[in-house]
């Protein structure tokens, strides 16, 4: 019965439902104040996707001088949830865009106070937000589009077609790669887009569910393919996952690391500050990879005995986040641990499935 709640989950990332129990040492209780701690601290937002069709998803954010954890921080500054499902956010200068997934729009927040600016609708399932430059940023959405959004005004401007259920995106030089992971199926492209005409130049074929996409520090792109299947449901046609290097310029596939399984999947992808270390998560663990290695490593840096959902480096205190959703029904938990060696730092209570992270 978990392996099939697992699978459901995994089939259908708005359904969250497993059931995976953990003990942990050194826990931080929700602590602080309704309003978070002063501005000039350094944070880290996490967004909670919240349960699935029937509640709000939320923002937690975590203070880093001060260790204190504020839970939804939206709704105790503005008074009103941001809805369902809260999937990402990003942060252009002093401006925070929070992408809710299922309620078809982007919040919009000045980050000084976590006040609300507005709201940006004409999107179909947004999923991620990539700023190009000064003016426009991409939204990656299921509508199998990337949506060109102004941010002088922060109305989108246009949709620009890509391959089945776009996901990350990542920019090099002048072009866009955009993961076409294939929504509720499997799609196996990079959808390549020029960052000044907006217009795709090209259509790259990769393996099964590219789920992740980061530059090392020659500006070489990185491409983290899970794989056809899930985890936790072998079936027959599974297929294996890969890391990829591809030049941006020639779409040559320069190095083809396969993992050694059909019926595990690696999943995430993450790169440190200095462009020579990628992170990523595979067997309840986080592997570190070098760009240099000429095999995937064959321990974790990291272990960890529940379910690990979310991943995100922060580049401040070369530092490894990762959400342990639990039994994606109650409040999530938040692990810290150092990039250099994996040790473990400290852990905090978030909401309902934290999803993603922003550091600030």
């Amino acid at each position: 019965m978990k392996k099939f709640l697992l699978f459901i989950h995994q089939v259908m990332p708005l359904l969250l439902i497993t059931a995976l129990v953990f003990t942990l040492s050194c826990k931080k209780d929700e602590t602080g104040p309704d309003d978070p701690a002063p501005v000039t601290h350094p944070r880290v937002y996490v967004c909670n996707e919240g349960p699935f069709m029937n509640g709000s998803g939320s923002i937690s954010v975590f203070d880093k001088v001060t260790g204190t954890v504020v839970n939804h921080l939206f709704y105790k500054v503005n008074g009103f949830h941001l809805g369902n499902i809260v999937q990402s956010m990003e942060v252009v200068d002093e401006t925070g865009y929070i992408i809710v997934n299922n309620a078809n729009k982007i919040e919009v927040v000045r980050m000084s106070d976590f006040s609300s600016l507005g709201m940006i609708e004409n999107l179909t399932l947004p999923r991620f937000f990539l700023q190009i430059d000064a003016k426009k940023a991409y939204v990656s959405c299921w509508d199998n589009t990337v949506a060109v959004l102004s941010l002088l005004t922060n109305n989108v401007e246009k949709h620009a077609a890509t391959g089945t259920g776009p996901e990350r995106m990542v920019k090099i030089d002048n072009r866009v790669f955009v993961l076409n992971q294939g929504g509720f199926g499997i799609d196996s492209t990079i959808t390549v887009m020029d960052a000044g005409s907006d217009l795709a130049i090209h259509s790259l074929q990769v393996y099964p569910k590219p789920t992740g996409a980061v530059a090392d520090a020659e500006g070489k792109l990185w491409v983290l393919c899970s794989g056809k299947g899930f985890n936790g449901w072998p079936q027959a046609d599974d297929s294996k996952g890969h890391l990829l290097r591809i030049d941006p310029l020639s779409y040559q596939v320069l190095a083809d690391y396969e993992f050694p399984a059909t019926d595990k999947h690696p999943d995430k992808l993450v790169i440190n500050q200095a462009g020579n270390a990628m992170f990523y998560i595979y067997e309840s663990g986080i592997y570190r990879f070098r760009p240099g290695d000429t095999a995937l490593p064959g321990t974790p840096l990291i272990s960890h005995a529940g379910y690990i959902y979310a991943l995100g480096y922060d580049d401040q205190d070369d530092m490894l986040y990762f959400s342990d959703p639990v039994d994606f029904v109650q409040n999530g938990w938040i692990f810290r641990h150092k990039a250099s060696d994996g040790l473990a730092v400290d852990s905090f209570l978030t909401g309902v499935i934290p999803t993603y992270f922003t550091f600030r």
